[in-house]
């Protein structure tokens, strides 16, 4: 492990060292452009990426000076996070061992805000953990955000196909998932750079009745099933789905203000 350190430091300087060697590491992460070259090449390239997580992990002598410097800058940290986590891989790691490590407390807590870790595992594992509340929170408005963002691409829609009787919205009678009809009636590309699941991994749902009068879009939020929208209005469950219908929320987590929403 410390001779792949090693080598990791000298490929890495190596790369660093190539377009300009007078510069230290300071003046070319001062540059914007050469940052976001240097930070992709960390995330994008398999081997970098894994020893980016090997140092949020690692020994806690090592993870304890990285979570430092990272937890300074809180919107940093949601991106950073976010952007080392994308894989599968790299979820699994966070959520199986840095979990279960008492030192980095703070850090899974972080990691349970920004939403990120909805599909490492399950509600019932984060209130093991205790971490229940964090982890609900973080999925339920991340959830929130991107039908918020969903749902300002249909009413746009609709203000462009208005009619005399109201708004029409794109028609989708049947219950379904948002790329079996909705993503048919857009324009192309509308939904191409928004997430289409929820926090937790299940697809959102997209319904109008049949004249295109009304809409809702649904998550099916921790559980995975459908309420039937039995309950409207704030709610006080994990597993109640989240609304939002002709641009508000109907049915949403109590514990959230939807107006802060956007």
């Amino acid at each position: 492990m410390k001779r792949n350190r090693v080598i990791f430091g000298i490929v890495l300087a190596a790369a660093l060292a190539l377009p300009a060697c007078y510069k230290k590491p300071e003046s070319l992460l001062a540059d914007d452009a050469r940052r976001k070259e240097i930070i992709e090449a960390l995330v994008t390239n398999p081997a970098m990426r894994a020893q980016v997580i090997d140092r949020l992990i690692g020994p806690p002598e090592e993870r304890s000076a990285v979570i430092d410097r990272v937890l300074k800058d809180e919107s940093a940290a949601g991106d950073l996070i976010a952007k080392i986590i994308q894989q599968d891989r790299g979820k699994a790691i966070v959520a199986s061992k840095v979990a279960a490590d008492p030192t980095a407390k703070t850090f899974i807590r972080m990691l349970m805000l920004t939403g990120v870790m909805g599909e490492s595992m399950t509600q019932q594992q984060a209130d093991l953990l205790g971490y229940g509340e964090p982890f609900a929170y973080g999925n339920q408005t991340r959830t929130m955000h991107d039908l918020k963002k969903i749902g300002t691409i249909i009413d746009a829609f609709a203000k462009q196909h208005r009619q005399e009787e109201g708004p029409r919205y794109p028609v989708c009678y049947d219950f379904a998932e948002l790329d079996a009809c909705l993503g048919k009636k857009l324009p192309a590309g509308s939904l191409k750079d928004l997430r289409l699941k929820d926090a937790w991994g299940h697809p959102f749902q997209y319904h109008t009745d049949r004249e295109g009068k009304d809409y809702i879009l649904v998550s099916y939020a921790s559980d995975g099933k459908y309420d039937e929208l039995g309950k409207v209005g704030p709610t006080q469950s994990y597993d109640a789905d989240i609304v939002l219908s002709d641009g508000d929320f109907i049915q949403w987590p109590g514990w959230i203000r939807k107006a802060e929403i956007r």
